[in-house]
C-alpha cells in the first residue's frame, strides 16, 4: 500500500473522558476500515469473503507501514474459515423470516505485539525442595498472568522435569522482584516469556554437571552456586522512519479472522449475536485453555462495543448495568476458535501475545452482519435498537441516513494541502 495519508485530530469535549483500553486504536481503526471493505465488495456485487481472499497479502506484500510481513498465514486462515462461513450463509438465508431477518459479517483483525525500545527482566530461583520460584512485575489484571507465568517455566526448564505444581509464584512485590514492564499490548506474554527463556538458561548452566545431570539445590549450594539467576528481554531497535512512517516498530504480530452470525427484528431494531467462528494465527499455542479465555473474553467485549456500551452520562452510565457491559444472555453460546499455528522465530516457544487481536474486530464483523441482514449500516457506536430502527424507518422511507462528518475544525485534504504549503520541502 504505497499510499496512505492520515490526519489525527484530539477533541477535547465536557464529556466523560477516556483512556486507553486493551487493543487501544485498533477498534476504532478497524470499525471503519473492515466496513468499508464490505461496501467495495457490495458495489461490485461480490461476497465479501471472496473479496477479502482475492485481495489478502501475499507471500511478500508490504503492510500499511511499507515492510513485509513477519508471517503470511492469511490465506490459509480464510481456508479454514471458509466451510464455516458458507454453512453460516446458507443457515441464515434457509431461517432468516420477515420478523427476524439473518445475516453473516466477517472481519480481519489483529494486533502488533509490544513496541521498541522494551525490557523485561525476571528472577528464577531454584528451592530447597526442588521447586523454581518464578519473581515477576507481570500484573494480572484477569488476562491470565499466572498461567502464562507457569507455562513459560515449564516450558523452558524441561529437563527438570517440573510438575507444574512444583512451579511458585512471587508477583508484583517491588520488594522481592524485578521489573517486568507494563501488562499491556500484548507484549507480557511475549516479553515475560522471553525473559524467563534467559533466567532459565541461566539457571540450568549453573546446575548442569560435566555428566549433563543437573545439581540439587544442596548440590548449588555445597558448591557455592547461586541459585537464583535474573533473565532480561530487551528489544532496543526501532525503525521506524519518523518522516515516511516506513518500518516495523513492534516486536510481533498476531492475526485474527472473525466471523458474527447475527439476527435483526426489523419491528423493533434490536440484535442479537448467535454466534460466532474466530481463526487466530498467535504462533504456537501453550495453554490452549488460556487462550481460549482470551477469545471469548475479547469476543464479549466485541459485543458490548457493537451493541450496548455507552459512556457518556455519569447518571445513567456509572454501573456495568448501566453502561451496556454484556450480560451472559448477550453472549452467544455457539463460539468455535481455530488455530492456524504459524512458529514465531523471535517469541517464547515459538509464540506470542494475543489478547488485544481477540478484541480488535469482533464488532466490525457484526457491524458487517447486521448490513447483510438488512442491508443498514449505523455509522456511531453502539447501534442501539433506537439508532437501528431509525435507521430503517429511513431506509423504508427511501431516506438516506448515516453520519454527518465530524467536525474537528478541518477537512482531511484541505489540512494536507495547508501543510503541504506551509512545510513546501516536505
Amino acid at each position: 500500500i504505497p499510499n496512505i495519508r492520515g490526519l489525527v485530530r484530539t477533541a477535547f469535549t465536557n464529556n466523560n473522558f477516556g483512556t486507553a483500553f486493551r487493543a487501544f486504536g485498533s477498534p476504532q481503526a478497524y470499525m471503519a476500515s473492515e466496513q468499508i471493505v464490505d461496501m467495495l465488495a457490495k458495489k461490485i456485487g461480490m461476497d465479501p469473503f471472496d473479496f477479502r481472499y482475492l485481495n489478502v497479502a501475499a507471500e511478500g506484500e508490504t503492510c500499511s507501514t511499507s515492510v513485509p510481513y513477519r508471517e503470511y498465514p492469511m490465506r490459509a486462515m480464510m481456508d479454514m474459515l471458509r466451510p464455516h462461513y458458507r454453512k453460516a450463509l446458507e443457515t441464515a438465508r434457509a431461517e432468516s423470516t420477515a420478523e427476524r431477518r439473518r445475516g453473516v459479517g466477517i472481519a480481519w483483525g489483529g494486533y502488533h505485539v509490544s513496541k521498541v525500545p522494551d525490557h523485561a527482566e525476571v528472577d528464577l530461583e531454584l528451592n530447597e525442595d526442588g521447586s523454581v520460584t518464578h519473581y515477576s512485575t507481570w500484573a494480572d489484571v484477569g488476562q491470565g498472568a499466572d498461567t502464562g507465568s507457569i507455562l513459560h517455566v515449564h516450558e523452558a526448564l524441561r529437563p527438570l522435569d517440573l510438575k507444574p505444581e512444583a512451579i511458585r509464584l512471587i508477583r508484583n512485590d517491588t520488594g522481592l522482584c524485578p521489573d517486568t514492564g507494563s501488562a499491556s499490548g500484548s507484549r507480557s506474554h511475549h516479553a515475560a516469556g522471553m525473559a524467563t527463556l534467559d533466567a532459565a538458561s541461566r539457571l540450568l548452566a549453573a546446575m548442569r554437571k560435566e555428566d549433563g545431570t543437573y545439581r540439587t539445590w544442596q548440590e548449588m549450594r555445597d558448591a557455592g552456586i547461586p541459585t537464583r539467576y535474573r533473565g532480561v528481554h530487551a528489544e532496543d531497535w526501532s525503525d521506524i522512519d519518523p518522516d515516511t512512517g516506513h518500518g516495523y516498530g513492534a516486536i510481533a504480530q498476531n492475526y485474527v479472522l472473525f466471523m458474527a452470525e447475527v439476527e435483526v427484528e426489523p419491528a423493533t431494531g434490536k440484535t442479537r449475536v448467535l454466534g460466532a467462528t474466530i481463526v487466530a494465527d498467535i504462533g504456537t499455542v501453550g495453554s490452549r485453555q488460556a487462550v481460549l479465555g482470551q477469545a471469548w473474553g475479547g469476543f464479549s467485549h466485541a459485543v458490548g462495543f457493537a451493541l450496548s456500551e455507552n459512556y457518556e452520562d455519569m447518571k445513567k452510565h456509572a454501573s456495568l448495568r448501566g453502561a451496556g457491559v454484556p450480560r451472559c444472555n448477550d453472549v452467544p453460546d455457539t463460539f468455535t476458535v481455530l488455530f492456524h499455528e504459524t512458529y514465531r522465530e523471535n517469541g517464547p516457544h515459538g509464540s506470542t501475545g494475543c489478547a488485544e487481536g481477540f478484541q480488535s474486530a469482533g464488532h466490525a464483523a457484526i457491524l458487517n452482519g447486521i448490513d447483510a441482514a438488512v442491508g443498514v449500516r449505523v455509522a456511531t457506536l453502539p447501534v442501539t435498537p433506537e439508532k437501528l430502527k431509525a435507521a430503517l424507518d429511513a431506509q423504508a422511507q427511501g431516506i438516506a441516513s448515516g453520519q454527518a462528518p465530524w467536525d474537528l475544525g478541518c477537512r482531511l485534504y484541505e489540512r494536507l494541502e495547508s501543510l503541504r504549503k506551509e512545510y513546501p520541502a516536505s
